[in-house]
């Protein structure tokens, strides 16, 4: 993993120096250090290994891939998924051929009755992904080993044949069960409940999914182990009565688990889990006993194997990480520690639920903008009302869906998913307990506190100094968070984003934000949130917008998290809006320490005795005038400079 990471990291031209190097450290160790020498010379190999197989994924894979950037293709290939937009088009995913190399494509075609795998053959102009001002589609993507995507409307030929009915009614009986949740759950709920059995977060309103993953337990919507323990469990109890723990069950079982995967859509966490569980059940055939680190590992290397560039996913990262903390460090840990308190499975929970947040915070700092203290405590006390929540609707599956058996079910499971968003609303409201990295520096002194921590907690016997450790390793988490913090308390930030007619920009004051939004539409609610999430934004305190209150404020209440504390608007406010306020040409309002003045056709804003003044086009700082030229920039108050965001917002590559 490393050497994959460090490959496709940097630049692939330099595998060979990762490799020289490997090769150089192994050999010094290896005579070393005699006593360990095997795991000097198994460790470098595979290093070396990686760097070379990364190289050659890029070099013969990748490259030739991209090589079709503009080009009109003709691809056959099985259906994927289709994804209704409306006006009789949608996006046609396509699992093909190209080039001599396997490749999903997503295609905009005219609507048709297209299911899960049938085989079909396209015409289209393939461009190469890259990313927007909502979403950084190539970053993602590209740890999925997806790299192009169709161009305009493709002309789709339906062959009338389908490669695999198997795995299509599969997939068909999963959006029945997703489709059944959605009619009989609640407004709030369902989509909560949909994404926990299925995968499916597309009827989750982003602020939600947002504020689950800001209180530690957004986990539960990665489909994983505890989709498939509990499966299992509840199958595996039924068919031992009836065929005994023998090699026919372990069959059973095994192909019971990959159906499940193809349910749950095959992300990369069910797939691990599933490859874990199938070690665990091939072992009755070969008379042994499954490991946990043997599994896992066999598990990323069976995953990199067909996709090395998937070590930049923050699913299988997030899913590697946990799956070691909770499978292989915790154990460790836990025995060490030697607890023989009672009640036995509350502190057994608690030592597993810190050692994995641990694991994870660096992560979830940098792919979720941060992690909650509280996080062991919410997993402790929710997780379960969830994996209630989540059996029941198990249940609704194995029973056919049917009805009768349905409503009272996705009933039980509404109600304790609505007490637990009820509780996270409350819980994530205290901002201190959040830590966040605002800065790079920030990311680096974290990971190396958790990476301290981790390390003395393996090594350690004395259970008073294991929980002094690990509770000041917590508090330096969050007193480097608020340090860096309290550093930018005096300066603001902008981030102003146009393209074409549309404007929006987004103020950071130390930890708050204040959007300005002066188009219509909320076009850049994703822009926004990579904002909130980059510089550690803990409270958005108000959102600004011209007219057109209702679907405006609509999408900003749907998308970003933390809820804005009040919104305002250029246009009279419908009586049923009670956040909303009314500002218009001319009034100002002071909100903390800054004073908003609404102009003709912009704001200005008067902060520690200094004006600025935002326009669509432009905005003026001290008498000087910047033009956005319809791209998207950043003003840094510290330098005085203009920085222009590359890439849409990806914070690389930037120019000033």
């Amino acid at each position: 993993m490393a050497g994959l990471f460090l490959t496709g990291c940097f630049t692939v031209k330099l595998w060979w120096v990762f490799a020289f190097c490997a090769a150089l450290l192994s050999a010094v160790g290896a005579f070393a250090f005699k006593s360990v020498r095997r795991y000097f010379i198994v460790c470098g190999c595979w290093f070396i290994i990686a760097c070379i197989y990364s190289a050659a994924y890029t070099h013969f894979v990748y490259d030739d891939l991209i090589s079709y950037d503009g080009q009109t293709v003709t691809v056959s290939g099985q259906v994927e998924s289709f994804d209704y937009t409306g006006h009789g088009q949608g996006y046609l995913t396509v699992k093909c051929s190209l080039g001599g190399h396997t490749t999903n494509i997503s295609f905009l075609v005219s609507d048709d009755d297209y299911d899960y795998y049938d085989d079909v053959e396209l015409t289209g102009k393939v461009v190469k992904i890259k990313d927007s001002y909502n979403f950084l589609s190539e970053s993602y993507n590209f740890s999925e080993g997806v790299f192009l995507k169709g161009s305009g409307t493709a002309s789709v030929t339906l062959k009338g044949t389908n490669s695999n009915r198997l795995f299509k009614a599969i997939r068909n009986y999963s959006d029945k069960a997703f489709n059944t949740i959605m009619l009989y759950g609640g407004h709030e709920e369902k989509g909560f409940l949909g994404a926990m059995l299925c995968g499916d977060k597309r009827k989750m309103d982003i602020s939600q999914k947002n504020m689950l993953y800001r209180s530690g337990i957004g986990h539960i919507f990665a489909v994983s182990g505890t989709h498939l323990v509990i499966l299992t469990s509840i199958i595996g109890f039924l068919l031992s009565r009836l065929l005994g723990r023998g090699r026919a069950y372990s069959v059973t079982m095994l192909c019971i688990t990959w159906a499940f995967v193809i349910f749950a859509g095959m992300s990369v966490s069910v797939t691990r889990s599933a490859i874990m569980m199938s070690i665990i059940y091939l072992g009755d055939f070969f008379m042994r006993r499954g490991d946990s680190a043997n599994s896992l590992g066999i598990a990323a290397l069976a995953i990199c194997l067909f996709n090395p560039y998937c070590v930049f996913s923050s699913g299988f990262l997030l899913s590697f990480f946990s799956a070691f903390a909770a499978g292989v460090a915790a154990p460790h840990i836990y025995t060490r520690l030697n607890i023989k308190a009672k009640p036995k499975f509350v502190f057994k929970g608690l030592v597993f639920s810190v050692v994995e947040m641990i694991f994870i915070a660096p992560l979830c700092v940098i792919f979720f903008g941060g992690f909650s203290i509280l996080s062991p405590l919410t997993n402790m006390l929710l997780i379960p009302l969830c994996t209630a929540a989540l059996v029941l609707c198990f249940f609704v599956a194995l029973t056919g869906c049917a009805a009768f058996a349905a409503k009272p079910l996705i009933w039980a499971a509404t109600m304790l998913v609505k007490a637990v968003i009820a509780a996270v609303k409350v819980i994530s409201k205290p901002s201190l307990l959040f830590v966040t990295a605002p800065q790079t520096s920030a990311v680096i002194v974290i990971t190396l506190v958790c990476v301290f921590v981790i390390a003395f907690l393996f090594v350690s016997k004395k259970r008073l100094f294991s929980i002094l450790t690990a509770s000041c390793g917590l508090l330096a988490c969050m007193l480097v968070s608020n340090l860096f913090t309290l550093f930018g308390y005096d300066r603001l930030d902008f981030y102003i984003f146009a393209r074409k007619k549309d404007c929006a920009a987004i103020i950071v004051q130390s930890d708050s934000a204040y959007i300005i939004d002066m188009s219509n539409g909320a076009r850049f609610t994703g822009a926004q949130m990579r904002v909130i999430q980059h510089c550690g934004v803990r409270k958005t305190s108000a959102v600004f917008v011209n007219g057109e209150p209702y679907y405006t404020l609509g999408k900003y209440k749907d998308t970003l998290f933390p809820q804005p504390s009040v919104y305002i608007s250029g246009t009279q406010v419908p009586v049923d809006m009670n956040d909303t306020y009314e500002l218009q040409t001319g009034d100002s309002v002071k909100l903390d320490e800054i004073r908003f003045t609404r102009l003709e056709n912009g704001f200005e804003l008067e902060y520690n005795n200094k004006e600025y003044i935002i326009y669509p086009d432009r905005f003026v700082i001290g008498g000087d005038t910047y033009y956005t030229n319809g791209e998207s920039v950043q003003f840094d108050t510290d330098s005085s400079k203009v920085r222009r965001l590359d890439h849409e917002l990806g914070f690389t590559d930037y120019t000033w």
